[in-house]
């Protein structure tokens, strides 16, 4: 039951992809497990690799770091609470390329005294705080590591440095503590990918193929009853992710069965307001509600 929804995202994007493509989905369903492995694997090297980086105070590139990051947070087939530190490493790895490029530009005010460069490096420094900020919100785990690296670039702020030395000190600073906070959510990532593929992943593919075979096996008659309920309505006309979504909920419900209809109905809404919208999701679970009433509540006895 744990995986329920992980098996019902995976099995959605599956059937998505062989409605927009005509693939084979036989083909497509091998190649889509066989990429989620692989990025799961991906996510938890870049982050092992990272780290070692990190403890061996070897240099390395935070540019290149963060894009790589945040490749791997747009990879909407991994787990959000993934993405979501994935999402963390890249930003703050950002922070410690803004703080370079305010150095940078704070050296242009110490050297000419110019204003407009004062001006752009506190800009600059105003971007960082803001986006420490916004990150804090969602990594309450994190939240007094981050603000202490918040703390310190407001200091920053109100006492600038004087002369290129402490600038430099300033700048090693924050990329040090930095670095402390990201090597957190390094082990946070390969943990949790590590886990997912040796463990989880098993559990999630088997519910998630068989939500697939059911349709697979039973395409006319969910195709039908969706129809039916569809009133001025065809199939064909609807989106194809709302299309989809009513496809695996009536497989589901009709031909698989399950223990908690709540928590499938809330998936089910959930992935259509996630996708589309809340009008989306109204229309969904509106359909799957009639479709459950009418098919499979009598069956069971309830109502």
């Amino acid at each position: 039951m744990r995986f329920r929804k992980y098996s019902r995202k995976h099995a959605f994007n599956i059937l998505y992809q062989w409605d927009i493509t005509g693939e084979d989905l036989d083909r497509l369903t091998k190649d889509y497990w066989e990429n989620l492995e692989s990025s799961y694997r991906l996510a938890s090297s870049v982050a092992q690799n990272l780290k070692n980086l990190i403890e061996e105070q070897k240099e390395f590139s935070a540019e290149v770091f963060s894009k790589k990051f945040e490749i791997l947070a747009d990879e909407e087939i991994l787990a959000d609470k993934l993405r979501g530190k994935l999402l963390a490493v890249y930003l703050l790895l950002k922070a410690v390329e803004d703080f370079h490029n305010f150095a940078l530009t704070y050296t242009g005010w110490i050297s000419e005294r110019a204003k407009p460069k004062l001006e752009k490096a506190f800009s600059i420094l105003s971007e960082i705080e803001n986006s420490l900020e916004k990150l804090q919100k969602v990594e309450k785990d994190s939240k007094e590591s981050l603000e202490t690296l918040l703390e310190f670039v407001r200091n920053i702020r109100e006492n600038p440095p004087k002369n290129f030395e402490t600038l430099k000190s300033a700048e090693q600073e924050f990329r040090q503590k930095v670095l402390q906070i990201v090597k957190t959510f390094l082990d946070e990532i390969r943990d949790f990918s590590t886990k997912r593929v040796e463990e989880d992943m098993g559990k999630i593919r088997e519910y998630a193929e068989k939500l697939l075979n059911a349709y697979k096996g039973h395409k006319i008659e969910v195709d039908s009853t969706i129809e039916e309920f569809l009133k001025d309505w065809t199939l064909d006309s609807l989106g194809s992710i709302e299309r989809n979504l009513l496809r695996l909920g009536t497989a589901e419900f009709v031909y698989v069965g399950v223990q908690d209809p709540g928590r499938a109905f809330n998936d089910y809404i959930d992935f259509a307001k996630a996708f589309v919208g809340k009008k989306a999701a109204k229309f969904v679970n509106g359909v799957l509600s009639a479709i459950y009433n009418k098919k499979v509540a009598p069956a069971k006895g309830e109502g």
